[in-house]
């Protein structure tokens, strides 16, 4: 472990520490994934080295979820979302295992933390945007599930994935 995993950071407020999604904005969020709490002198120590090597490249936004209070009548159920994927990307005649074996695959831990922060925070949406490479996503909870998508030709997409577990996530949309 180097020196930088290993320093400390002061801690505004050390009486008001928390870890929960629903009572912080992301970019705090992630940075108590990474930094533990204070101590009593009011600073924190790496409890996520993994985390702190890896470059988080992305502007964070929080803007209003357009699904109200995160619910959608019409396609918030996660059987709906897959079985539009299915048919869109592959056609209903394909088996729903097969579908899935093929379009599964796993979030990685900023996309698990987005996950986490979308299902408490579920009247907002987060957008994270880097230039390079350049893309925009647009995270949110829709329903059942939380939507992880790309949704700018010009800026990594139009991809759409959904996720229940917050560990995979399914590809439903290619543009």
């Amino acid at each position: 472990m180097t020196q930088a995993m290993l320093a400390l950071v002061e801690e505004a407020e050390p009486s008001n520490w928390t870890t929960d999604p629903a009572q912080l904005n992301f970019t705090d969020y992630r940075d108590r994934q990474l930094w533990g709490p204070p101590d009593q002198a009011g600073k924190r120590q790496c409890i996520n080295s993994a985390l702190f090597r890896k470059f988080f490249s992305y502007a964070v936004e929080q803007r209003i979820n357009p699904y109200t209070n995160g619910e959608d009548a019409e396609f918030g159920t996660w059987e709906q979302a897959l079985d539009i994927g299915r048919s869109y990307l592959v056609g209903s005649s394909v088996p729903m295992g097969e579908f899935l074996r093929v379009h599964t695959s796993s979030l990685n831990e900023w996309q698990r933390m987005a996950y986490d922060w979308c299902l408490a925070n579920p009247s907002r949406l987060l957008v994270l945007t880097s230039t390079t490479p350049p893309l925009i996503y647009h995270i949110c909870k829709r329903g059942e599930y939380v939507e992880i998508g790309l949704p700018h030709h010009s800026h990594g997409g139009e991809k759409y994935w959904v996720s229940r577990t917050g560990k995979t996530k399914v590809l439903i949309n290619v543009d």
